[in-house]
């Protein structure tokens, strides 16, 4: 579990930010759809003064404590526990078996219409863990194939790494991709960053109880900056866009 947000306020940088667009909220729990871009909190590898914690600490007037992540990079349904104790059932329920986490991908190449990976990936601290990835193609387009991506494990980069191992590099990757092709589609469609969206999250709800529903499933539609780059895009079809 990741540390409340107890920092001192944002320092003022001049720049007027549309308020975080939230999902889901109780009294317990809550849930927005994180902007690409945006780190969910603060980190020594980077000089970022804006982060998700303090941003939305500051807008509801309340603070969140996170227990998972998203990549900078990627958009999409990140959720938080309004306490600590409401923390580790929302920890809990991420890790139960039958929770789903779904994301829209984006890679090289043309892929299998469907495959896995269960394939441990090495953390910071040199341990290899188990890890697991499941992915369906959705479309193809552009030398590309879109991608419904499932991870059962949570780890780093997973989605990223997994992919990179299967030779379908996420578009916009700086990190594991291909640098010639994500230049290709930045110059050419205006790439706005990597393509990595947190879509859905299905879960048991965290301490249900007789009042609450026995599963939360939490969706957050395809970021507004990926959606306009497939408006770009030749030979994407305009439907294909309206169901993500």
């Amino acid at each position: 579990m990741l540390e409340p947000s107890e920092e001192a306020p944002l320092e003022p940088d001049g720049e007027e930010r549309p308020p975080l667009d939230i999902l889901y909220r109780d009294e317990r729990f809550i849930a927005v759809n994180k902007p690409g871009g945006l780190l969910v909190h603060r980190s020594s590898e980077s000089r970022d003064r804006v982060f998700l914690l303090q941003e939305l600490r500051n807008q509801i007037e309340a603070h969140v404590f996170p227990v998972h992540r998203l990549d900078r990079a990627a958009s999409g349904v990140i959720v938080l526990a309004l306490s600590g104790d409401d923390a580790r059932d929302l920890q809990d329920a991420l890790a139960d078996e039958s929770t789903r986490k779904e994301y829209l991908a984006l890679v090289r190449g043309s892929s299998p219409e469907r495959g896995e990976v269960d394939r441990p990936l090495t953390a910071d601290n040199g341990v290899k863990k188990d890890a697991r990835t499941s992915f369906e193609k959705i479309a193809e387009f552009s030398r590309c194939s879109l991608l419904r991506v499932r991870i059962f494990t949570g780890r780093r980069h997973q989605i990223r790494r997994h992919m990179n191992h299967l030779a379908h590099q996420l578009i916009g990757d700086s990190t594991y991709g291909k640098g010639k092709i994500n230049r290709f589609f930045r110059d050419e469609y205006d790439l706005p960053r990597m393509f990595l969206h947190a879509a859905e999250i299905d879960m048991p709800s965290p301490g249900a109880s007789e009042e609450t529903p026995e599963r939360l499933t939490i969706r957050a539609p395809l970021a507004e900056d990926l959606r306009a780059f497939l408006t770009r895009l030749p030979d994407v079809e305009s439907d294909l866009i309206d169901r993500l």
